[in-house]
Parts: structure tokens; C-alpha cells; sequence
């Protein structure tokens, strides 16, 4: 397996090194798509965090907190 991962590794960057000059065009269009994508790569993400960050808050918390919020306290250990 690690030898499959290396020889992957060298031919990726054997690809990247050896790649020529592609003389594209670059229309204004495509700077406002890569804006886009980044406008929407920062939300998405915030979303994600802000999700984790309630539960995180959560487990801190502890039963009280818990109680709190609304949700039910952890039944008592015996």
C-alpha cells in the first residue's frame, strides 16, 4: 500500500512538472466564479462550524446546561 501511495505521489508530480504553457483565456466571468466559489466555500464552511460549535457547547455544558437549552438531562448513573 505505501508503495502504491509513493508511486502515485511521483507520477502526480512527475505530471505537474512536466505540464506546458496552455495560452488560455481568462474572460471577467471567470473571476467572478472564483469569487463566488470562495463566498460560498466560507459560508459552507461557517455552517459546518457553527453546528459543531453548539454540540461542543453542548458536552461542556454538562446536565445543567442541557436543561437549560430544553433538551433532557442524562438519566442519573446508579
Amino acid at each position: 500500500m505505501k508503495r502504491l501511495t509513493s508511486l502515485s505521489l511521483l507520477i502526480v508530480g512527475a505530471l505537474l512538472i512536466s505540464t506546458d504553457d496552455a495560452h488560455a483565456y481568462l474572460d471577467p466571468g471567470t473571476g467572478s466564479i472564483l469569487l463566488q466559489g470562495l463566498i460560498a466555500g466560507i459560508a459552507a464552511a461557517s455552517f459546518v462550524i457553527g453546528g459543531y460549535w453548539t454540540k461542543v457547547k453542548t458536552f461542556f455544558s454538562g446536565p445543567k446546561g442541557r436543561k437549560a437549552q430544553g433538551r433532557p438531562a442524562d438519566p442519573p448513573e446508579q
